[in-house]
């Protein structure tokens, strides 16, 4: 792990306009309180425009952080193709911030086999992907897991807005599903793709 900067943000950047901000700096100020007591409130949306940023394409800006936060890169992005998902157990995996080293999940990722990505399952619940929170369609209404392994700002977004629901999902009533997508910072609910739950291996 990163000593100096444990912890990141990925910050969506399209056409010069930062996503989310306020949420991604309430997740930052909540980290550093919990770990670093003495750490200063920091605005993301000043700091980030110190800085000199691309203003067209879509970007991640990944912020490291820990004490201090780091300069900020801009990252060229485009989605990745993710269209099954392979559930694997990952019961002693602790994810609950956005930690800079994640060789953990990596290591459960071995294990999709054909699959594009993987479903993190704990104590039988469904948790979250290798890197999106995933949200799942039943007769027109969607859910998303009650206890996430990383509370993401999309997710959030979400269900601030009404548009999702928070609930306990267990492996078992996968089946009564129709539908999931996956979401994260960088992947907005439009953006997101609609795929059919027999997907999930």
């Amino acid at each position: 792990m990163n000593e100096i900067f444990p912890f990141f943000e990925s910050i969506r950047l399209h056409n010069g306009q930062f996503a989310l901000t306020g949420l991604h700096e309430k997740r930052i100020k909540a980290t550093r309180e919990q770990h670093f007591s003495k750490a200063a409130d920091t605005s993301l949306h000043d700091y980030l425009h110190q800085f000199e940023f691309p203003q067209k394409g879509l970007f991640k800006c990944r912020l490291a952080y820990g004490m201090t936060l780091s300069k900020p890169e801009f990252i060229p992005y485009a989605q990745k193709v993710v269209e099954t998902l392979r559930v694997v157990e990952g019961d002693s995996l602790a994810y609950s911030y956005k930690y800079t080293d994640r060789s953990h999940i990596s290591k459960l990722f071995k294990q999709r086999q054909q699959c594009d990505d993987i479903l993190i399952v704990q104590n039988g619940m469904i948790t979250d992907t290798s890197y999106c929170n995933i949200i799942f369609e039943l007769k027109g209404e969607w859910f998303t897991p009650h206890k996430p392994l990383f509370k993401g700002v999309q997710r959030q977004f979400l269900l601030d807005e009404g548009l999702v629901k928070s609930f306990p999902i267990k492996i078992s009533d996968l089946h009564k599903f129709d539908h999931f997508r996956l979401v994260n910072a960088m992947i907005p609910w439009e953006e997101s793709v609609c795929l059919p739950i027999v997907n999930i291996m």
